[in-house]
C-alpha cells in the first residue's frame, strides 16, 4: 500500500473536503508521510489534524463544523472505522505482493521439517526453528533466534468488524513481524503481524513464554521477559527490561516504561511509568496492593 492514491477515486465528491491524495492506510500516530486515517470522536480528529504524516482523515458526520479551516483531506462518513477497513481490504485486492519463490535463511540455521515458513520470511544466522512451527506473511528474524514447537510468528490479528448482514468482516494483516537477535519465542507462542507499516516488534534479547499472545502492531523492547501465559495486547508498547509475570493481561495501546515489573496474574488496564512494580486487578502499585491485602487478612 505505497502507491499514490487520488481521494476522489474512492469516495463521492459530496463526503470529500480537499481533496488530495493518500500514500498509505495507518493509525494516527503515522510514522510516515501521507497517510489515510479514521477518528470516531472528537478528541481523535484534532490528535488527528495536529499529525504531519497524517494527509487524509475519515470523519463522523457530526464533526463537520469542526474541521472547515484545515487543510488535510477530509471524507465525512456515517461510520468511519468500517469504512476505513472496508477500504483497507479493497487496496489490498488492488494490490499484488511479490513474494520470493523460498524464505531467505541464514547459515547455520535448523530448521524441523513439520515447520511451515512463508516464501516472505527472512531468517538470520544460527535460527532454530522447532516442530510444527509456522511463519506467515513478512517476517524479519535476527541472529541466534530460537523459536519453540507450535509457536506462530505473523498470525492474523483479532479486528471485530460485522457487515451489514451481520457477519463478520475479515481483515487480512498486511503488515508484518520483525524479531531482533537473541531472542527466545517458546512454545506456542503467538504474535500477531501488524496491520500497516510498522511491523510488531520484538526487540533483541528478549523472551516470549510459552502460550504467550503477542497482538498486532505491540513492540517490545529490549531485554524483556514476558513470561508465560501473558496477552500484550495489539499496539501496546512495553519499554527496555520489562518484566511480566505468568498469566499477565495488558491492554490495547498502553505504555510500559523501561525497567517496570509486572507482577504474576496482573490486569493492566493503564500506562506505566518506568521503573515501577505493579500487581493486582486491576494493576497498581504492588506495596500498595500487598499493604491493602495484608489489611484485608486481619
Amino acid at each position: 500500500m505505497t502507491s499514490a492514491y487520488r481521494v476522489m477515486d474512492y469516495f463521492p465528491a459530496e463526503q470529500v473536503l480537499n481533496s488530495g491524495t493518500f500514500t498509505h492506510l495507518d493509525e494516527i500516530e503515522a510514522q510516515a508521510p501521507g497517510a489515510l486515517v479514521y477518528c470516531q470522536n472528537f478528541h481523535y480528529l484534532y490528535k488527528a489534524l495536529s499529525m504531519p504524516n497524517v494527509a487524509c482523515i475519515l470523519c463522523p458526520e457530526n464533526l463537520k463544523d469542526e474541521v472547515l479551516a484545515t487543510e488535510k483531506s477530509i471524507v465525512f462518513c456515517a461510520d468511519p472505522r468500517t469504512t476505513f477497513f472496508h477500504l483497507y481490504n479493497r487496496l489490498v485486492e488492488e494490490t499484488t505482493r511479490e513474494a520470493e519463490s523460498a524464505p531467505t535463511i541464514g547459515e547455520n540455521c535448523t530448521v524441523h521439517p513439520s515447520a511451515i515458513i512463508s516464501p516472505l520470511a527472512k531468517l538470520g544466522n544460527n535460527v532454530e526453528v522447532s516442530a510444527n512451527v509456522v511463519i506467515e506473511g513478512p517476517v524479519e528474524i535476527g541472529d541466534n533466534v530460537f523459536i519453540g514447537s507450535n509457536a506462530v510468528v505473523g498470525a492474523e490479528g483479532l479486528i471485530t468488524l460485522r457487515n451489514a448482514d451481520g457477519t463478520l468482516m475479515m481483515v487480512k494483516h498486511q503488515g508484518g513481524v520483525r524479531i531482533g537477535s537473541g531472542c527466545q519465542v517458546l512454545a506456542g507462542a503467538v504474535i500477531a503481524r501488524s496491520l500497516f507499516q510498522q511491523p510488531t516488534t520484538i526487540h533483541d534479547n528478549c523472551q516470549i513464554g510459552i502460550m504467550t499472545n503477542i497482538g498486532h502492531g505491540a513492540v517490545i523492547g529490549k531485554n524483556c521477559v514476558v513470561s508465560g501465559n501473558t496477552v500484550v495486547a495489539g499496539r501496546s508498547r512495553l519499554g527496555a527490561g520489562v518484566w511480566v509475570g505468568a498469566s499477565c493481561s495488558i491492554a490495547q495501546g498502553l505504555v510500559i516504561g523501561d525497567a517496570v515489573q509486572i507482577k504474576m496474574g496482573s490486569v493492566v488496564i493503564s500506562d506505566i511509568a518506568p521503573h515501577s512494580v505493579v500487581s493486582g486487578n486491576f494493576a497498581i502499585n504492588h506495596r500498595a496492593n500487598m499493604t491493602a491485602h495484608l489489611g484485608r487478612l486481619k
